[in-house]
């Protein structure tokens, strides 16, 4: 006989519940930054970029912004292409090894990450609102805490 199935046990998932807020969270954003015509991952990519260049770093190469992101690099290849399209970002030569392609967020880049920080400011406030500040700041640590000790590197 087959080993029973457990639905409360399977409802109490811990993957199925981050995926559930995930998705939630990520449509608060995403609509919040319609204005900008931004998606969450794009703020999120570009916002790390603008943070290279301001550490003086010309560019990004994929495999770290994606180690960076939490993301495989074949995935964040995908979400570059319509930044790229858009002229938001652009591929440099890697100046420690020029073989490698990085990437750069460019003054129209810049520009847009100017314009989508106050849509991204109303979400999380409304975010704070809904959740408290104190559980908010307390998901934030929970989920900081969990990705490093499931982090490939994590011993």
């Amino acid at each position: 006989m087959a080993d029973p199935i457990d639905l409360r046990e399977v409802s109490a998932c811990t993957c199925l519940a981050a995926r559930r807020i995930a998705q939630a969270l990520t449509q608060a954003y995403d609509q919040a930054l319609e204005p900008a015509a931004l998606t969450v991952n794009q703020f999120g990519l570009l916002a790390k970029l603008h943070g290279a260049s301001q550490g003086g770093r010309a560019g990004v190469r994929i495999g770290a912004l994606a180690a960076r992101l939490g993301m495989h690099p074949t995935t964040l290849n995908r979400d570059l292409k319509p930044l790229r399209a858009q002229g938001l970002v652009s591929d440099s030569i890697d100046a420690s090894d020029r073989r490698a392609r990085a990437i750069v967020i460019t003054a129209k880049g810049r520009s847009r990450l100017r314009k989508a920080v106050p849509y991204w400011r109303r979400a999380q406030t409304r975010l704070d609102d809904a959740l408290g500040t104190e559980l908010a700041r307390g998901l934030n640590d929970a989920l900081g805490k969990a990705a490093a000790r499931l982090s490939p590197d994590a011993k």
